[in-house]
């Protein structure tokens, strides 16, 4: 029986208005989840019971060891710190450090005390600062953080913040904090699963970064549905390069693999994007089960691992190759597949899955093992809003995502909420356990995406026999005569032109009054000078986008590489390119080294500001 026949229809109010929901009459699944463990803490006090599992971090290519137990051992030290420090109960704490264990213990020790972590990503590179530092002040800021810890070595250009979030009591170094040989915390009362877990602020794609609350609850469900999905077993091996300040690397990556206790293997996602091969030996060396990674990680091994890379990789171990987080391109898949076919890799190992901040992590899983799912559509038809399958030459190919996680429904509906039958694209909603309680102090934000319990995702999609499909976002969508056009397909088209760069497109519509329609704009990356080929690349953009996609695009913009703004988690930015577009401001902004001395100066006066305002003995660590 398919999920569509297993669902109950029980009312389907055919007057209800945009903000209606219709949907609060389709039963949730029949099948109820029940997490092992209700909190996040209590996961991985069960973990430290086995001394053989732990973590290992990989280092320039050198691998250490830490057991969930040392962890666990480390957290409740750092936690009489963070106690002394003035951090209670219900406190946030805002934490910037990359991949390591000083991340994962003060994450715990924080959750020890019954206070709430607040992850984000840490200004990694000089040309990004201003953009990295200005996100964690609006996190700060949002938040209400009371301490603000980061790494020894991003510290002391990071004391700024104590001027511009007034809020903030405290800022140290994670490994000055794990240096205090204090008494470990004792624990206090048992924090239950309604408690948040972390607020997880978005990647910001479409504006500014909000604070996804996740309760403990949220968070053990979905951990637990996607093990059920994944019918994981105790043997599992996982290896993760994702950063751990985004829900795919943070839940998928650190905390499933806690809960589950299952071996666990990390390596930066700097380390990875230096020599992807790096991962692929981290699966080799481990004999690892699982590993997940965005699709453009895929792309990158498949375009920049060498054949005399290849020596010695044995991908035979990897059962699932979780592809998520951004949209899953066929293409991507047969290159990969088809590149590392002779180090064991196996086609249906790949496995496209979809979720979203938003419901903790996971939306949809396909069947482990199960052949790879994909359609062939009709763009004509894509953009009236109906899949039809096309032998066309130039059809968009959708890879299949799966069905729901055990305990969760998604229905694909139309703008008032009504469910659209199979093979109609619509909105994607989703209920469930692993959806979020709502944005912290955004009320207004919070009730434009849960209406009566229900999630929309802001995906469009459809359903078909096989599983649900994504085709897009519809912010992303461009409207040129009625018609609807989505901007990744565009984007894809021009990536496989030579003289691009994979992630360095963006396609957006502009109002043009005079016109009185949308003209469209392509600003593509490039390492590109010679004007000849500069001019000739223009003309094949606009020849290859019209004739695949049948979209004109009215202009292009050429731009140095690293132009084009990225989220933490490395997806483009098309709201902010457009903004940046319009004010006429789509330049590499490089940091000089005057404002790199303006910066560490104010950084300075932030340590003085911290000591002489400080709520407890004047310390600033």
């Amino acid at each position: 029986m398919s999920f569509l026949e297993r669902e109950s229809v029980t009312r389907i109010d055919l007057r209800a208005s945009r903000g209606a929901i219709p949907l609060v009459g389709i039963a949730p699944a029949p099948e109820v989840i029940t997490p092992e463990v209700p909190t996040m803490v209590d996961a991985l006090e069960r973990a430290a019971l086995d001394p053989s599992k732990g973590i290992t971090l990989y280092e320039n290519d050198k691998p250490t060891f830490r057991s969930y137990a040392q962890i666990f051992e480390e957290a409740k030290r750092a936690a009489g710190a963070l106690s002394a420090w003035g951090v209670r109960s219900r406190d946030r704490v805002l934490l910037a450090v990359p991949t390591s264990f000083e991340f994962v213990v003060t994450f715990f020790a924080i959750q020890w005390l019954g206070a709430t972590p607040v992850p984000s990503y840490p200004p990694a590179a000089l040309e990004h600062f201003d953009v990295g530092f200005g996100r964690l002040v609006h996190i700060a800021n949002a938040s209400d953080a009371v301490m603000f810890i980061t790494s020894a070595k991003l510290k002391p250009r990071l004391t700024d913040l104590a001027l511009r979030a007034p809020g903030l009591r405290a800022i140290t170094s994670a490994e000055e904090l794990l240096a205090e040989k204090g008494e470990p915390a004792p624990r206090g009362k048992r924090i239950s699963a309604s408690r948040t877990c972390f607020v997880q602020f978005t990647s910001g794609s479409t504006g500014k970064p909000k604070g996804v609350v996740l309760t403990h609850a949220n968070v053990t469900s979905n951990i637990h549905a996607m093990g059920l999905a994944m019918q994981a077993t105790s043997e599992e091996r996982v290896v993760s390069w994702l950063p751990l300040y985004h829900d795919m690397g943070l839940i998928g990556g650190l905390l499933a693999p806690i809960y589950w206790r299952w071996q666990l293997a990390l390596m930066s996602p700097m380390g990875f994007i230096e020599r992807p091969v790096r991962w692929l030996k981290m699966i080799t060396e481990t004999r690892a089960t699982m590993s997940p990674a965005p699709n453009f990680g895929y792309t990158l091994c498949a375009k920049r691992v060498r054949p005399r890379d290849l020596e010695g990789l044995d991908l035979s171990s990897w059962r699932l190759a979780l592809n998520g987080a951004e949209p899953v391109h066929a293409k991507t898949i047969d290159e990969f597949c088809a590149a590392f076919a002779s180090c064991g890799f196996k086609p249906h190992s790949m496995f496209p899955v979809y979720g979203l901040a938003e419901s903790s992590l996971a939306v949809t899983f396909p069947d482990p093992g199960s052949q790879l799912r994909k359609v062939s559509l009709s763009r004509k038809e894509l953009a009236r809003g109906r899949a039809v399958e096309s032998e066309d030459a130039d059809a968009a190919v959708i890879m299949c995502v799966g069905r729901p996680m055990p305990g969760h429904v998604v229905v694909v509906v139309d703008e008032k909420g009504n469910r659209l039958p199979t093979g109609r694209i619509g909105s994607i909603v989703v209920h469930g356990p692993s959806v979020m309680r709502g944005y912290l102090k955004d009320a207004q934000a919070t009730a434009r995406v849960l209406k009566d319990g229900w999630l929309w995702t802001g995906d469009l999609g459809f359903w078909n026999d096989e599983g649900i499909y994504i085709t897009g976002r519809a912010k992303d969508l461009i409207i040129i005569r009625g018609r609807n056009y989505y901007a990744e397909d565009a984007e894809r088209v021009v990536e496989a032109i030579g003289g691009t760069r994979a992630g360095g497109v963006v396609v957006f519509g502009v109002s043009d009054d005079d016109a009185r329609r949308d003209r469209v704009t392509c600003v593509c990356e490039t390492k590109l000078r010679d004007e000849k080929k500069r001019a000739d690349l223009m003309v094949e953009i606009r020849r290859r986008v019209n004739e695949e996609v049948g979209l004109p695009i009215d202009e292009v913009l050429l731009v140095a590489p690293g132009t084009i703004p990225k989220t933490s988690s490395g997806k483009r930015q098309r709201r902010q390119t457009r903004a940046l577009y319009l004010k006429n401001d789509l330049a590499l902004r490089h940091v000089s080294k005057r404002a790199l001395s303006t910066a560490m100066l104010r950084s300075a006066i932030g340590r003085l500001h911290l000591v002489l305002t400080t709520r407890r003995p004047a310390r600033v660590a």
